[in-house]
C-alpha cells in the first residue's frame, strides 16, 4: 500500500471516529441554552371554546445547562416557568347580569434533560427528553358585577401542587447559536414552539 493511500485510509478512520463527537456537539458540557416559546394545551382551556371565551397561549421560558456526558449522550439541568390565562364573559344576560370569570395557571419547575444526537447525523439538530418537577398554581376569580340585593356568594379560589411531567423535544440551529425548538409534554403546555439561543 502506497504512503498516500495509507494517509487517506488513516484520515477516513479518524473522521469516522470523530463523527459521533461532531454530531453530539450541539449540546456539550458547559453549554447554556435559553428558550422562549408559546404553547397550546395544558392547564385550563383544553377544548374550552365558544362565544365569550378569550384565552392567551401558554407563554414559557426554559433554561438548560449541559452538565456533562451520560452514557452515549449529554445530560442537562435547568428550569422552566410558564403561564396561561383564560376568561369567559357570557354574551347573554341572566337575571340582569352577565358572567365574568377568569382562570390563570402558573408553573415553575426544575428539569433535567438527556440529549442524544448520534442517531440522526445532523450537526444542526439537538434531540432530547427529560423530566420536570414543578410547582403548579391554578386560580379562579369571579369578576361578575351582580345586581343590588344579590344574595349569592361571589367567590374565588386557588389551588396548588407539586408533580412530575415528561418532556420530548428537538432544537434546530440556523446558526451556531440561534435556532428554533419544539417540545411536547404535559407541563404548562402540551405542545410548545419557540426560539432558542445557545451561549
Amino acid at each position: 500500500m502506497k504512503a498516500n493511500q495509507i494517509l487517506k485510509t488513516a484520515g477516513l478512520v479518524l473522521a469516522a471516529a470523530c463523527l459521533p463527537a461532531l454530531v453530539s456537539a450541539q449540546f456539550e458540557e458547559g453549554d447554556n441554552v435559553l428558550g422562549v416559546g408559546v404553547g397550546i394545551g395544558g392547564g385550563y382551556g383544553i377544548g374550552f371554546t365558544g362565544a365569550g371565551v378569550s384565552q392567551t397561549p401558554a407563554l414559557g421560558v426554559h433554561f438548560d445547562h449541559a452538565m456533562g456526558e451520560l452514557g452515549p449522550g449529554t445530560w442537562g439541568l435547568g428550569g422552566a416557568i410558564g403561564y396561561k390565562s383564560l376568561s369567559y364573559k357570557s354574551d347573554v344576560a341572566y337575571w340582569n347580569y352577565s358572567y365574568d370569570y377568569k382562570w390563570s395557571y402558573l408553573t415553575i419547575g426544575v428539569r433535567g434533560t438527556w440529549h442524544y444526537n448520534e442517531w440522526h447525523g445532523s450537526d444542526k439538530l439537538d434531540t432530547y427528553g427529560g423530566l420536570m418537577l414543578a410547582y403548579r398554581n391554578a386560580t379562579f376569580k369571579d369578576n361578575t358585577v351582580y345586581p343590588d340585593g344579590w344574595t349569592g356568594a361571589k367567590y374565588s379560589w386557588s389551588g396548588s401542587g407539586v408533580g412530575f411531567s415528561g418532556i420530548l423535544g428537538a432544537r434546530y440551529y440556523f446558526t451556531d447559536n440561534i435556532g428554533a425548538f419544539l417540545e411536547a409534554g404535559f407541563g404548562y403546555a402540551v405542545l410548545q414552539v419557540g426560539l432558542a439561543a445557545k451561549f
